[in-house]
């Protein structure tokens, strides 16, 4: 993806002449990574790849596996629509903001790195940074998402005649049934918190309680994909279509749920490691706000070895200057913890999937049973307690 000829020889090349679908899902999806790195993968990656289908004399549609939050900052109900190049996620936009410019964007991530690195400094920080400040000017909540919505422009930009079909899925967990209930290859995303809860390390989190969280399981995401791409496979149209995965408007599932299920779970499974063994788990505290939320776990922390948040001095002796320190050690990772799932815990917007419901009407009967798709079919409950939780 990011090498000429997408690396391939000139034998390889050839092969050109049998490819009648690509499915593209090569991304770096670090939230993250540095700016440059991020641009290289997300935005230049597609851009070859969509070069390489045009030169495909026999391909009949190109498939991109985009995210669901290149949407940005949004609130209520967001359609299935097509990212126009140039536009940008900011709630408030007046006549004299700029538009974005991907190509400006490139040329700011090298420039500056190579300005950096002559300043003497640490050049992965200042990408990470740089990428972070860009995402939030144009409106997304990191440089992810910013520049997987640059992919969605280019491709849309530069797809001439070729059809196109992009989806978009939302937080993807681990399967509902297929291959079989529970399997994810790689991590879950939003194991470091359930898995710390369950540990009785985390004892809060951020976020609005009520606010949907919008999960979906792989294996609906891989049949929408397989079931899109049937559809307008056949159907040779040069244009291009949006397909949401995702589960908010059919069956929201709110953040209190969520620790809900895992409340019930592990109090009836407790995880060995876990320091709650030896009484129940207690229900997990959830704070809107970053300072509450510090206060709360330090005070919790400490309180859980025996000591007072603000007891230690300088002329303590070292076992409780130790504690002290691993105490403040576990609090700065419960508040970084928290703070990596910010976009999505105050994520006030909702993915419609209008298009995926009609796909969903134009299957046969033995076409749903074998691709399920339909995310009002998940039982939550289920879903965490006996599919989720135990793998």
């Amino acid at each position: 993806m990011c090498e000429p000829e997408l690396g391939m020889d000139v034998d390889s090349a050839n092969t050109m002449k049998e490819v009648d679908v690509i499915i593209q899902s090569a991304a770096n999806t670090a939230f993250d990574d540095r700016y440059d790195s991020l641009l290289e993968a997300n935005v230049n990656g597609p851009q070859r790849l969509m070069r390489f289908a045009k030169r495909c004399n026999n391909l009949i549609l190109f498939v991109h596996i985009s995210t669901a939050f290149v949407n940005g900052e949004r609130e209520g109900v967001i359609p299935e629509k097509p990212m126009a190049m140039g536009e940008n996620r900011r709630k408030v936009i007046t006549s004299s903001f700029p538009q974005l410019d991907i190509a400006n964007e490139m040329n700011l991530a090298f420039k500056s790195i190579t300005s950096a690195s002559a300043d003497q400094l640490d050049t992965t920080i200042y990408s990470k940074r740089l990428g972070q400040e860009r995402a939030r000017f144009y409106g997304w909540y990191d440089a992810y998402q910013l520049t997987k919505a640059m992919g969605e422009m280019i491709i849309n930009e530069c797809k001439g005649d070729t059809p196109v079909l992009i989806i978009r899925p939302t937080i993807i967990e681990s399967s509902y049934e297929e291959p079989f209930p529970g399997w994810i290859q790689g991590y879950k995303a939003a194991d470091p918190v359930l898995i710390s809860y369950g540990k009785g390390q985390l004892s809060a989190f951020l976020g609005d309680p009520e606010i949907p969280s919008d999960i979906i399981p792989v294996d609906m995401v891989v049949n929408t994909i397989i079931a899109a791409t049937a559809k307008h496979g056949i159907q040779h149209k040069p244009e291009l279509s949006v397909y949401h995965a995702a589960s908010s408007v059919l069956n929201p599932l709110r953040i209190y749920d969520i620790f809900e299920f895992c409340y019930e779970y592990f109090n009836s499974n407790p995880l060995v490691e876990s320091s709650s063994r030896s009484g129940n788990l207690t229900k997990i505290k959830i704070f809107d706000n970053i300072d509450d939320l510090s206060k709360y776990t330090r005070d919790e922390i400490f309180r859980r070895v025996g000591l007072k948040s603000d007891a230690i001095g300088i002329n303590e002796n070292e076992i409780l200057q130790k504690l002290h320190r691993k105490c403040t050690v576990e609090i700065k990772h419960v508040v970084q913890l928290c703070k990596m799932y910010e976009f999505a815990v105050f994520y006030r917007g909702r993915f419609d999937a209008s298009n995926t419901q009609k796909l969903l009407s134009e299957m046969s009967e033995e076409e749903r049973s074998c691709f399920g798709i339909d995310a009002r079919n998940i039982d939550w409950r289920k879903y965490f307690c006996e599919i989720h939780l135990p793998d």
